[in-house]
């Protein structure tokens, strides 16, 4: 039986900042002592607005063998409060985490493909997640497929180590798709459509997405159309 991690209050320390896209940076915090938690979990973070507590979640993107910093990533939104303060922090700044908590994870035993899908920033949880069953060889003997759905051609996140890691397992595959193209010639439209296209056997997949609401409700509506079986999409909406 594994028992649940327990929620602590972090000091972290920003102690790396990259800038994904014109919008989004990724995060690294320095943790004042070890964080415990599963693939697919988030933290809270606390600040003050107009001189009361304010906080508000956000999903880890990195895999939980790393417990001494996690990864946060974060687009910055016009007139979101916390996500604005997030994109003026600078290396060295302090920042209250408090985690781990949700329950958005593998299910396991794994006994089917997976299939992770997001848009955006919601990539995150499933970063963490894909990185940690491969670190712990639990899908060398499936395939493991990633769509992510973005509007631009450079907003795909996580690009670079994707590729990587479809270059090192012939089993992972990562499908970016665009749905408003410049220059782009991969896949274009909508993510759930990918899914569609590419999973031509629903019964032997288990999918899990991460975005807003409305992304996935319409990823559950169209899978479930296509015969995907509702008890295994797992999913974590984002307000």
């Amino acid at each position: 039986m594994h028992l649940m991690p327990i929620i602590q209050f972090y000091d972290a320390v920003v102690s790396d900042i990259l800038a994904q896209t014109s919008t989004v940076k990724t995060f690294t915090f320095d943790m004042d002592k070890p964080i415990e938690f599963q693939a697919g979990q988030f933290v809270m973070a606390h600040t003050t607005k107009e001189g009361q507590p304010f906080k508000k979640p956000y999903s880890i993107a990195s895999p939980p063998y790393i417990q001494d910093k996690i990864q946060l990533c974060i687009k910055k939104v016009d007139g979101g409060f916390m996500s604005n303060h997030f994109h003026n922090l600078k290396m060295g700044d302090r920042m209250k985490l408090q985690g781990p908590m949700g329950v958005f994870k593998i299910k396991e035993p794994i006994q089917r493909d997976l299939a992770f899908v997001a848009t955006g920033t919601g990539i995150a949880p499933l970063r963490g997640m894909i990185l940690n069953l491969y670190h712990q060889k639990k899908v060398d003997s499936i395939k493991v497929w990633c769509f992510l759905g973005v509007r631009y051609d450079d907003e795909v996140l996580f690009w670079d180590e994707f590729q990587k890691l479809e270059k090192e397992h012939s089993n992972f595959k990562f499908i970016p798709t665009v749905s408003r193209p410049k220059n782009w010639t991969g896949e274009t439209g909508y993510v759930q459509e990918k899914v569609k296209k590419y999973l031509t056997s629903p019964k032997d997949v288990d999918i899990y997405a991460c975005g807003l609401a409305a992304m996935i409700e319409q990823t559950i509506k169209v899978l479930g159309e296509a015969g995907f079986p509702p008890e295994q999409m797992h999913y974590e909406k984002w307000t």
